[in-house]
């Protein structure tokens, strides 16, 4: 095991609705290792995108902390004021968000921007910081850097605005970055090529990533860990061959048994029956409880987060004995 860079304790985020206290995120805890890649994979809704925001110290209006702790090279960040996650965010933590056309402000020049992220945390010249934003640009691909700096979001490609923020995100050399959906929205030949470019950027920077993705081929290509969210909780964390060679919660196997196989005539795409319970209606229990195969009156009961004797965590009853043989499968 390598050292980690950040850890993620007992995590839960929520909001009020009618005196009630609804939570949306429910317990998370999360170890990212310097220079390795963790993946967190979901469905829409599970709270992938609610952590990383409070990784950042950006939780939207209305949604509160309610638990939990965060510690970035074991310092504690989420009891810090308000100047001091300015500070932090961009230098030691950094984001990719998901849409770049509605993250960068349409009415500046990308350089502007990136040297506006600069100066906010470096104490350098306006000179020095537009000089680092034209190399930046450069280091993430973008030919005629020199150009592009003085140019604005809409006068360039949904691949090129994708790059233009992670220069952004990497001005201030972060120790850790998180990319939510870096990919969505751009065709498969530029995916492979913002995936390629994130892939040498962490081995030149020796950067730490969370990848926050719904595309299990994306964890596949990038990932060595990944956390499986299910409303809200992780039900599964293993490594990515453990994970796709021996999946073990039965959210996770219905994940990986809807994607298509290219050797199969397939006319239908097996599915997951029934939805995802709403927020302010959770079981009592294994959240999962309504749409299982395998559900059983003990999993009106909350499970815990078993480990398995291959390092998988799963949050389970059919894995209640701990280092349970699972070599060959259930």
């Amino acid at each position: 095991m390598g050292v980690n860079i950040l850890e993620v304790k007992d995590l839960k985020i929520g909001f009020k609705q009618d005196k009630k206290e609804i939570t949306i995120v429910n317990g998370i805890s999360l170890q990212l290792e310097k220079g390795k890649t963790l993946g967190i994979v979901g469905e829409s809704g599970c709270g992938k995108s609610m952590t990383s925001l409070s990784l950042m110290g950006l939780l939207p209006p209305g949604v509160d902390w309610q638990n939990g702790d965060i510690y970035i090279d074991q310092a504690q960040i989420n009891k810090k004021s308000k100047k001091d996650w300015r500070k932090i965010r961009g230098k030691k933590i950094s984001m990719i968000f998901q849409e770049p056309m509605s993250s960068l402000n349409p009415v500046y020049k990308v350089g502007s921007q990136i040297v506006e992220m600069i100066l906010s945390h470096e104490n350098i010249s306006k000179k020095e910081a537009h000089e680092r934003a034209i190399d930046m640009l450069r280091l993430v691909g973008i030919p005629r850097p020199e150009r592009v700096v003085n140019e604005y979001p809409h006068q360039l490609s949904g691949g090129m605005r994708q790059r233009v923020m992670i220069a952004m995100a990497l001005a201030c050399g972060p120790e850790i970055l998180i990319a939510d959906e870096p990919t969505t929205a751009l065709d498969v030949t530029i995916q492979a090529q913002i995936l390629e470019l994130m892939k040498d950027l962490q081995e030149k920077l020796q950067m730490s990533i969370i990848l926050i993705t719904h595309d299990l081929g994306v964890v596949a290509e990038v990932c060595e860990r990944v956390i499986v969210m299910y409303a809200g909780e992780v039900v599964e964390e293993a490594t990515v061959l453990n994970l796709f060679n021996h999946p073990l919660h039965p959210y996770t196997k219905g994940l990986l048994n809807s994607l298509p196989d290219i050797e199969v005539e397939q006319e239908y795409l097996p599915s997951i029956d029934g939805v995802v319970p709403a927020p302010a209606d959770m079981p009592s229990g294994c959240r999962f409880f309504d749409r299982c195969e395998f559900a059983t009156d003990k999993c009106r009961n909350k499970p815990s987060l078993f480990t398995t004797n291959i390092g998988t965590k799963v949050q389970c009853w059919l894995y209640e004995k701990e280092n349970v043989d699972l070599e060959g499968g259930m």
